[in-house]
């Protein structure tokens, strides 16, 4: 599962107290993922109460990442299904806005999956597509540095290949400048970019929601598969990309609307382990 908190859940957008938590919490629980990608975790490593109290409510551990903006990444996990092996933090505070960490679990649930799984908690830079894409080029290089099998899930902030574009004339200015082709003139329309995506999709990544709408080819399911998360701006900004060994592993992926608990729908995405069984480790100088 990956939800972005939009503040910690703990303040509005002009950073007014708004305690919506509890809400997220609830939202969380009725899922009850083995893999929770967080973003937005505010105030997470300035006060450890509040990863604390997110680890006893929720039943998980947490992995924070530090990050530039406070807007920390987090990874959390069952440790009843997943035993942490390793946490790598360095590149993702250099090379990217909202940071984040690289982990690596083994499968304890399925000790027939002999490969790691490395997860990351991605929220790429909101402002600008081509640091977003630099950013990506980053998070392709550390997904296969632990054996090869691995997920990517977050607020990737831009379109998908295949997603439609929205009413550009109804976002705000910022967000369609960021996310949208530059313009020979004021007449032209707007067109979303999906350099981002492109840059995923180049380092053998898959878009979970893509293969799906694949495999079930149908129009009607791709509308709720392509829906937009984001509440404002009309774009699926939150998605799910795994390695190519993973691919037969997908069995679904929804989206979970949040409501006013915060700005972002979340999204799940399910695996049947049985098919990670023949996965081998990969290894690159």
């Amino acid at each position: 599962m990956t939800l972005n908190f939009q503040y910690g859940g703990r303040s509005d957008t002009r950073g007014r107290p708004e305690n919506r938590w509890p809400a997220l919490v609830d939202i969380v629980k009725k899922v009850s993922p083995d893999l929770l990608f967080g973003q937005e975790a505010h105030g997470w490593m300035t006060d450890p109460r509040l990863q604390a109290e997110a680890e006893d409510s929720l039943g998980m551990l947490a992995k924070v990442a530090p990050s530039k903006s406070g807007a920390h990444t987090v990874i959390m996990y069952r440790p009843e299904v997943l035993e942490w092996k390793h946490w790598e933090t360095k590149y993702g505070f250099e090379e990217s806005r909202h940071g984040f960490g690289v982990a690596v679990f083994d499968i304890t649930a399925d000790p027939k999956v002999t490969v790691p799984l490395t997860a990351i908690s991605a929220h790429l830079h909101p402002s600008s597509l081509l640091r977003a894409a630099m950013e990506a080029d980053v998070l392709v290089e550390r997904i296969y540095r632990y054996g090869g099998m691995g997920i990517i899930g977050g607020d990737i902030n831009y379109q998908g290949i295949d997603d439609d574009d929205p009413d550009w004339e109804k976002a705000a200015p910022y967000f369609r400048a960021a996310r949208c082709h530059r313009r020979s003139g004021p007449d032209v329309p707007w067109l979303g970019n999906t350099l981002v995506a492109q840059t995923l999709s180049d380092g053998d990544l898959y878009d979970v929601a893509n293969l799906i709408a694949t495999r079930l080819d149908d129009p009607e399911a791709d509308r709720e598969l392509f829906a937009p998360t984001g509440h404002h701006g009309g774009i699926r900004n939150d998605q799910f990309w795994i390695t190519d060994n993973m691919r037969d592993a997908v069995l679904g992926y929804c989206r979970v609307p949040t409501g006013d608990a915060g700005d972002h729908d979340a999204v799940v995405t399910t695996y049947e382990t049985t098919a990670l069984h023949d996965v081998e480790y990969l290894e690159w100088a």
